[in-house]
């Protein structure tokens, strides 16, 4: 479970239900693929068949580098992650609750050991935005609830709701899931180009 916890953490990539009013200098229709600046903030949910928890995020994108602060009660405390350069194979920073600093293979090592599986990091920047990352997936026709769904890395992401106030269409709310594994993710507020 303690995988499945920390990878809701990094999943937090994801988006959910209130979002902030639109921002001067964001122009309308923003093409979410050229952005390289945003910043998200919201509060996740994970479960599977022993436990779960929930927590809140903090994530900014400048160009190739991520920051992404969790914290909370989702089973692993508090989590700082940095991901830079090539989305295919990001290098990674990863700082822990009791102050343990990790860097490349020692990083990646930390949270395939907590996972029991290879992270999708790289690709939590697309999915987000709701966009597919670069390779292999498969988006499926909306659901007669409306919801959208894109199938990508073993991994499927449900996009139940979406906004335009921040200057797109962006997610507010999905979900993702993957065997017994499902991470909730609520976006409460979005600043793109920021």
């Amino acid at each position: 479970m303690q995988r499945l916890l920390l990878f809701a953490l990094l999943f937090l990539t994801f988006a959910g239900c209130a979002v902030a009013p639109k921002q001067p200098g964001v122009p309308a229709n923003v093409d979410l693929a050229q952005l390289d600046s945003w910043q998200a903030r919201g509060r996740l949910g994970v479960s599977g068949p022993e436990t779960g928890g929930s927590g809140s995020f903090e994530w900014q994108q400048r160009g190739d580098r991520t920051d992404l602060q969790i914290r909370g009660p989702v089973g692993v405390g508090s989590v700082r992650l940095q991901l830079r350069g090539d989305p295919a194979s990001p290098d990674l920073k990863l700082e822990t609750s009791d102050g343990r600093k990790l860097e490349s293979t020692a990083a990646w090592d930390e949270l395939e050991a907590r996972l029991g599986a290879s992270v999708p990091a790289g690709s939590l920047r697309y999915w987000i935005l709701g966009l597919a990352a670069p390779g292999d997936h498969r988006w499926n026709e909306p659901a007669s609830d409306g919801v959208v769904t894109l199938e990508q890395g073993g991994w499927r992401i449900d996009y139940q709701r979406y906004s335009t106030e921040p200057g797109a269409r962006v997610p507010v709310k999905m979900s993702a899931s993957n065997g017994a594994a499902r991470v909730r993710i609520v976006v409460d507020r979005w600043r793109l180009g920021q």
